[in-house]
C-alpha cells in the first residue's frame, strides 16, 4: 500500500470511529463511581454522608436542561445549553453548626481544575441571554423545601427559594449548580468538595466516570 492510499484509509478509519463514537444512543454520560462510601441513587445521583454533611451529586445531560428550562427562574434568552460539562450538588447540613462550602474543583492526575464563574466575561447579561437556560440564576444557591434528590423530581419554582446566606446553617438542604471547562475521562478523575468551619476543613470527594447512556440504561 502506497503512501498515498495508507493516509487516506488513516483517515477513513478515523472518521469511522468518530462516527461509532457519536451515532445513536452513544452520547457521554458523567457520572460517580461506586465506592464503599458513595451510594448511587436512582443510577444518576452519587451520595457520600458524613458527620457534617450529605452531598449529592448529579451530572446535568441533555433531558435535565430540558426540565430545567420548564422553569421561568432558569429561562435564558438565547438558544441551545451549555457546552460546559454541568453538575448540580445538594447540600444538607447534618451537623450542629454552620459551615460554608469553600471549594469546589476537579482534578487529575495531579491537575486542579477549578469550577467556571464566567468572572472573565465583561458583559453580565451574556449569562442571561446566550443560551436557552439563564446561567447567572443556576450559579444561586437554592434552599431545597422538599425530600426529593433527583434533579428531575424537584419543583424548582414551588420547592425551592433563593438561599442567600454565604453559609449552610444546621438542617438546611441546598442546591446548587457548577459548571467545569472540562471534566476529563479517566480512573484519576475526582470531584472534590470542601466545606469549612473556622479552623476545621473536611475535603470530600467523588470518582467520577465517564459512560455512555446505554450503559447507564443497564446500570438502572
Amino acid at each position: 500500500m502506497n503512501t498515498k492510499y495508507r493516509i487516506y484509509f488513516i483517515i477513513v478509519m478515523l472518521m469511522m470511529q468518530l462516527l461509532n463514537c457519536t451515532s445513536g444512543g452513544q452520547t457521554l454520560f458523567y457520572r460517580p463511581m461506586e465506592r464503599s462510601d458513595v451510594d448511587i441513587i436512582g443510577g444518576r445521583v452519587g451520595l457520600i454522608r458524613t458527620v457534617y454533611c450529605d452531598i449529592y451529586i448529579e451530572y446535568v445531560d441533555t433531558e435535565s436542561w430540558n426540565y430545567l428550562k420548564t422553569f421561568s427562574i432558569f429561562k435564558g434568552n438565547g438558544k441551545g445549553n451549555p457546552v460546559d460539562p454541568c453538575f448540580h450538588f445538594i447540600i444538607v447540613n447534618t451537623w450542629n453548626k454552620p459551615f460554608i462550602v469553600d471549594k469546589v474543583e476537579a482534578s487529575y492526575m495531579g491537575e486542579i481544575i477549578p469550577i467556571e464563574d464566567y468572572s472573565f466575561i465583561k458583559d453580565r447579561n451574556y449569562l442571561d441571554d446566550r443560551y436557552s437556560v439563564n446561567i447567572s440564576s443556576l450559579l444561586k444557591k437554592r434552599r431545597v423545601l422538599s425530600e426529593e434528590d433527583l434533579l428531575r423530581e424537584i419543583d424548582f419554582e414551588d420547592e425551592t427559594a433563593e438561599y442567600r446566606l454565604n453559609f449552610i446553617a444546621p438542617g438546611d438542604k441546598v442546591s446548587f449548580f457548577s459548571f467545569f471547562r472540562r471534566v476529563p475521562s479517566g480512573k484519576s478523575t475526582k470531584i472534590r468538595v470542601a466545606i469549612k468551619y473556622f479552623d476545621l476543613k473536611k475535603v470530600i470527594d467523588f470518582d467520577i466516570g465517564r459512560f455512555e447512556y446505554n450503559e447507564i440504561e443497564n446500570i438502572q
